[in-house]
């Protein structure tokens, strides 16, 4: 059975640019910034229909994606969720860095203030972002 979506209001865009840095090229007047965080042990199928669901948002919202690398011990400090803390525990016993998506939710002045519930409420873990800690994302693959 073949499913039909509408377009999605939730504009995702991809830096992949080697050593840009998207916060600082980026004009963000009026806009608050959230890291999205997904620190379940959801399955990759259950985040791809959680994903799905938040592609559905009636907001005119921004979802950038930022991969980068970074040390192992300081990626696990941060995870909230008990057992993919102790995972990636095990994985800093030896590598020492990791190289993973950062996700941002932007929100401007046309995107409604439920968003950051509707993402709660999809499990995310939602962390607001300071501007200083911002301009230090820099692309790295």
């Amino acid at each position: 059975m073949e499913k039909h979506l509408e377009p999605s209001k939730l504009d995702i865009k991809i830096f992949d640019k080697k050593n840009s840095r998207p916060f600082v090229e980026a004009s963000l007047d009026n806009k608050e910034v959230y890291e999205l965080r997904d620190d379940t042990m959801r399955t990759p199928l259950e985040k791809a229909d959680v994903f799905e669901q938040l592609l559905q948002t009636e907001n005119a919202c921004e979802l950038w994606i930022v991969p980068v690398i970074e040390s192992t011990s300081s990626f696990t400090q941060s995870l909230s969720e008990e057992k993919a803390s102790a995972l990636f525990g095990m994985l800093s016993s030896f590598r020492k860095n990791v190289q993973r998506d950062r996700t941002f939710l932007v929100l401007g002045p046309d995107c409604s203030a439920s968003m950051k519930e509707k993402v709660k409420e999809l499990g995310y873990t939602i962390l607001p972002c300071e501007e200083a800690d911002l301009q230090n994302v820099t692309v790295e693959y």
